[in-house]
């Protein structure tokens, strides 16, 4: 704010002493210079920077850079026309005063006034662009602000959204546990806690290490194996630094849409496979199950939730596909290695 007003001051101090310097200039070349022109040059100076002044102030405290056009124009000019015409009073009153100089005619008179309310309708046209072009700029990044905190709150709501199901499951196992194994079942509520007090601390973050996944992946099929028993065996295999920082629950995500539609469907032994890896400048996050992928059946919120978490984050430049291979149901996430992050500052 206070480079704008210096700014201000200093456009008009040389916007109107350039003026009063150019009828100076012409009184010299015409051999009419003297003390007087000097004093009365002077006088201008103070009276174009009064006059301009007040036109600013009143737009802004009468808050007229609200108004349409249509509104403005005829306030402008009637606020012009009465300033110049004050200048014009003054300008004639010190003269005749001063120097004992003719009152004006009225043509001429009226001619000054009008002289002088061109220059201010120029000044204010200036100063109205500036403003407008002010204006729009703040409220593009006010609009930019606003469209971030929407993705933000709608990264969050998406990020939130996870299966409170597997909670009651993965309780219900444990209270099975405890009558005929009590370990098994203090053992699962340590891995519970830490999955829930994991989830509650990722799901606060944009970015998390893939080693965080990972644990946090982990955690969860060792749970679900509690469930399920055999019917689940599972192996993650990891080829690239897990170091780098991806959006959290992206592969668990996936896995769990595995156990959901694959591994719960069916009463036979299945097997869920997790692969990262890069393939041709794409970070590749693969999980391979048993069972049978049907669009209808797999089109559920987790799937919708992570093509869009992955749409606003990366765009173009990340993407999600599900298929059957081999018999099996193939899910991954592509990232391009260009928009990965070493660290999050």
């Amino acid at each position: 704010m206070k480079k704008t007003k210096l700014l201000y001051w200093i456009i008009q101090f040389i916007a109107w002493g350039g003026f009063c310097m150019m009828v100076g200039i012409a009184s010299v070349l015409q051999g009419e210079f003297s003390d007087r022109i000097l004093f009365k040059l002077g006088q201008l100076f103070v009276l174009l920077i009064l006059t301009s002044h007040s036109i600013r102030s009143v737009f802004i405290y009468r808050d007229w850079l609200n108004l349409k056009v249509g509104l403005l124009i005829p306030r402008a000019l009637g606020l012009i026309f009465g300033l110049s015409t004050v200048l014009v009073i003054i300008n004639n009153t010190s003269g005749y005063l001063l120097f004992n100089e003719e009152v004006a005619s009225g043509m001429e008179f009226l001619v000054n006034i009008l002289m002088y309310s061109i220059f201010f309708i120029m000044w204010t046209a200036v100063y109205l662009t500036y403003h407008l072009m002010q204006k729009s700029r703040l409220q593009e990044i006010y609009n930019l602000k606003l469209k971030t905190s929407q993705t933000q709150n709608e990264l969050k709501t998406l990020r939130d959204q996870l299966n409170p199901h597997f909670l009651f499951n993965s309780l219900n196992s444990i209270r099975a546990l405890i009558e005929f194994d009590p370990e098994t079942a203090k053992s699962s509520i340590t891995t519970l806690s830490s999955l829930l007090r994991n989830s509650l601390l990722l799901g606060k973050k944009s970015y998390i290490t893939l080693k965080e996944e990972l644990q946090l992946v982990n955690e969860y099929l060792e749970l679900e194996k509690i469930r399920f028993e055999e019917r689940l065996n599972y192996t993650i295999e990891n080829k690239v630094p897990d170091t780098i920082y991806i959006p959290p629950f992206l592969i668990q995500s996936m896995a769990e849409n595995a156990i959901k539609h694959g591994i719960s469907k069916s009463s036979k032994p299945g097997e869920i496979k997790i692969c990262i890896s890069i393939h041709n400048e794409q970070l590749i996050m693969e999980v391979i199950n048993t069972g049978e992928y049907r669009k209808n059946e797999h089109s559920g919120i987790g799937i919708a939730n992570t093509k869009r978490r992955l749409e606003i984050i990366y765009g173009e430049n990340a993407g999600f596909d599900i298929k059957n291979m081999n018999n099996k149901v193939r899910s991954h996430i592509w990232i391009n290695t260009n928009q990965l992050k070493d660290t999050i500052e």
